[in-house]
């Protein structure tokens, strides 16, 4: 099994956002800018790896497709 890198970043954004989201609620915190980007961050890299996952198996549909017409003639 590989490891994902992106669903690592995701998941460590996901966690330094809501971190961020729960000081910005109970004390002194970063500004809103700085906690919107990084739950933008977040669904970014989640968006692209979601898009790298279908790629790939766009690409193997298209060799087996390919090699089932070349086997059928």
């Amino acid at each position: 099994m590989r490891i994902n890198y992106m669903d690592i970043l995701f998941w460590i954004f996901l966690i330094l956002s809501t971190g961020l989201l729960i000081w910005a609620i109970f004390g002194n915190s970063p500004t809103e800018f700085f906690i919107t980007l990084t739950i933008l961050f977040a669904i970014l890299i989640k968006t692209w790896s979601i898009s790298d996952r279908q790629i790939k198996l766009e690409m193997k549909f298209n060799m087996l497709a390919r090699n089932f017409k070349q086997n059928t003639k």
